[in-house]
């Protein structure tokens, strides 16, 4: 009997041929995930040049990828977060969006809810505060004397009737046992209106209307009507740069501390009566 030749084996070199095919697909996966980026997360970044003072619309954010060591720590991550929110400051394409590039919500009516239009607050309330009106005077304990008295109107209390609408306060107290002096209470209050109640005839503003946690309401409804020693003396405006931060889940204050009095010594002559009876007197 002839014996036939060794033929190669057909479907040996189909399979060596898919072994290798699947070889060289894992090595150019490999490659591919050797140069891409390690450690890349997802956040919310403008998708165009955008001025300051311009609500977000869905056109002009995106999501993008960012290495993990460049995300800023309060990014968005979310563009519905960010969809309807006023920009503070100019930004550039491709910016990691963050809280602080924005302002409280836009408060379109700044007139008193007295009137015979419907006025509507509850949106520009943000989530787990409610709104508080609190007088723009003082409601003064009856021991101050008249010199005293008269440094508690509205205007001298109420930064002489400067304070807007999204404007940020701070409180300042005294104790009418005077022993704990004039000190710092509620701060980074967030003012939602400012209006009349329909009791004064100058026109003044005599109310402000602010908003507060739930759980402070009590505390500063108490304050405001003197249920203790305390009495509210001033209310100061915070420069926006100590604003806290609004965020999707609500808005976090920013308290200050008071830090030191720091008014410098100078030499200066200490006029007296008898100091002018020196020069003047005959």
């Amino acid at each position: 009997m002839a014996i036939q030749a060794n033929k190669p084996n057909s479907r040996i070199f189909l399979l060596l041929g898919v072994v290798l095919a699947a070889a060289a697909a894992v090595a150019v996966l490999l490659l591919v995930r050797s140069n891409a980026p390690a450690n890349e997360v997802s956040v919310v970044v403008s998708d165009t040049s955008i001025p300051a003072g311009t609500t977000l619309t869905p056109a002009m954010v995106q999501v993008a990828q960012v290495p993990q060591t460049a995300k800023p720590g309060d990014a968005y991550t979310d563009p519905v977060a960010v969809v309807g929110k006023v920009t503070q400051v100019a930004l550039a394409n491709n910016t990691p969006l963050v809280p602080g590039f924005f302002s409280t919500p836009a408060l379109s009516i700044t007139s008193s809810g007295t009137g015979s239009t419907a006025v509507s607050v509850e949106t520009q309330i943000t989530k787990g505060y409610v709104a508080v009106a609190i007088p723009t005077n003082a409601s003064l304990p009856t021991t101050l004397t008249n010199l005293q008295g008269n440094n508690f109107s509205g205007a001298l209390v109420s930064d002489a009737f400067y304070i807007l609408p999204g404007d940020h306060i701070d409180m300042l107290v005294q104790s009418t046992t005077g022993t704990l002096g004039i000190r710092y209470t509620f701060q980074d209050l967030i003012v939602l209106r400012v209006g009349t109640s329909g009791t004064t005839s100058t026109g003044a503003a005599d109310v402000l209307l602010v908003e507060v946690p739930r759980a402070e309401a009590p505390l500063l409804s108490a304050l405001v009507v003197g249920d203790g020693h305390e009495f509210i003396v001033k209310y100061v405006l915070r420069p926006e740069s100590e604003w806290g931060k609004l965020t999707a889940t609500g808005y976090t204050p920013n308290y200050e501390p008071a830090g030191t009095i720091s008014v410098p010594s100078v030499k200066q002559t200490i006029v007296t009566p008898s100091t002018l009876d020196s020069l003047f007197g005959g």
